[in-house]
């Protein structure tokens, strides 16, 4: 009996013993992690660990002989402090010899440059450059040009929505979008922080959250700036929309910083479609979702347009909006609602690039909305179907060329297919609306 209360207590030291080691070995693994954004394959590394216990700030120390026979190079990964042992480890400071002291953000962005580094490029063999395997890549390019071709799609909807129920082109639908990839960002950041991640059902807890805020954002912005413009014959309505774009773009500068948001967007793997055949075609999750959503918002659109009071209101309104306020149509509220579905689109859009390609800044929306308007006019604005086509061949041009030519011509192409389009169809592709603005008839 003895013996076994002896054991026990032994047992029980050495548990509690190991428990500081333990947790000291995981935080030295997190900071060795980071080590090859420093330093590869050092020859020698030198570990110290300072405050391992609970409650109490950890840091962990890496030394390795400098470059050249140069003094030693260093890192210091320091800690949030933990209270239970399930905590996860949350590094908040790195400080370094070479670039001085790293908050959470640039830690962050460490992490997405190992994640780089760690990327190889698929390349075609040396046995498969075959017209097999070019046929593939042009597969691969059509992919991610419909992946691309939903984001276009979205914005242009909503611009041509709005222009061929008022005659106004919104320029804020581009910030719009920005600040949905924003609201994508902190959701990330929440995310993370709780030690989760950014799954599927969370997105579309964004998805439907960052509609509904925009929705009520551009109803607001009806309400406040277009509705006080409304019949107005001067360019005061275009003026109002670009104010307004560049309000959004300072506010969302000021509020969250000029720096690059990078999201780690690992959870969207791929898998293969085609292997071993010269050259492998991917599909990512992040495609198929944005393809079904794009979808199934499409198939709500048809309906909404088709089959509800609104959607007759929204046509009315279109065709002949003095005879539709004639008749009991009420233009205002109609007018309201479809800003709210046009920016409710254009945060959606934003939902989509944030979780696909994982890169964030204030500025994005501005060369987006006019790629999503060019889509908008090529297609022929005020046909909805004309602008869904618009977006995807604005995303499949600029595939297409990016890959022909070099990302630097994609721009240059996808404005020549523009004014091609506009010099011999000016109405666009399906082009149809005639009718004249709000207070435009004699």
């Amino acid at each position: 009996m003895r013996m076994r209360a002896l054991l026990l207590f032994l047992a029980l030291v050495t548990l509690l013993a190991a428990g500081p080691a333990r947790a000291g070995e995981d935080a030295v693994g997190i900071c060795q992690d980071v080590l090859p954004a420093f330093v590869k394959a050092p020859s020698r590394l030198d570990i110290q660990v300072e405050g391992t216990n609970l409650g109490q700030s950890t840091g962990v120390r890496l030394t390795w002989p400098g470059a050249n026979g140069g003094p030693d190079e260093w890192i210091v990964c320091w800690y949030l402090p933990r209270h239970a042992e399930t905590d996860a480890w949350q590094m908040t400071q790195l400080d370094t010899s070479k670039y001085g002291m790293l908050r959470r953000y640039d830690i962050q962005q460490l992490y997405k440059l190992l994640h780089m580094m760690e990327y190889k490029p698929q390349v075609f063999p040396t046995n498969g450059d075959t017209p097999w395997a070019h046929v593939l890549y042009a597969l691969q390019q059509t992919i991610n040009g419909i992946s691309l071709g939903c984001v276009y799609a979205l914005i242009a909807i909503g611009y041509t929505l709005v222009y061929g129920i008022s005659r106004v082109i919104n320029f804020a639908f581009g910030e719009i979008y920005m600040i949905g990839a924003f609201i994508t960002v902190i959701a990330y950041v929440l995310a993370s922080a709780s030690g989760g991640s950014l799954s599927v059902a969370a997105l579309l807890v964004v998805l439907f959250g960052t509609a509904a805020i925009m929705g009520a954002y551009g109803w607001s912005m009806d309400r406040l700036v277009f509705r006080p413009l409304r019949g107005v014959r001067t360019t005061a309505p275009l003026i109002a929309a670009l104010g307004l774009a560049l309000a959004l773009k300072d506010a969302v500068r000021l509020l969250q910083g000029p720096k690059t948001r990078y999201l780690l967007v690992d959870e969207l793997t791929s898998f293969p479609v085609i292997t071993g055949q010269g050259f492998d075609v991917y599909l990512s999750k992040g495609h198929v979702f944005i393809g079904l959503m794009t979808a199934a918002i499409g198939i709500g659109l048809w309906w909404l347009h088709k089959r509800t009071d609104f959607g007759r209101c929204q046509r009315a309104c279109a065709q002949d909006i003095g005879m539709a306020a004639l008749i009991g149509v009420p233009i205002n509220r109609t007018i309201a609602l479809t800003f709210a579905l046009g920016s409710a689109l254009a945060g959606m859009a934003g939902v989509f690039a944030a979780a696909e390609y994982g890169v964030v800044n204030f500025h994005m929306g501005t060369l987006m909305g006019f790629k999503a308007l060019t889509a908008a006019l090529l297609g022929g604005i005020g046909s909805l179907p004309g602008a869904a086509v618009g977006g995807f061949i604005i995303a499949l041009t600029e595939c297409y060329t990016a890959a022909a030519l070099g990302s630097e011509w994609k721009d240059i192409a996808v404005f020549t297919v523009l004014v091609l389009v506009l010099l011999f169809r000016p109405a666009g592709l399906l082009g149809t609306l005639t009718a004249p603005a709000v207070g435009e008839r004699p």
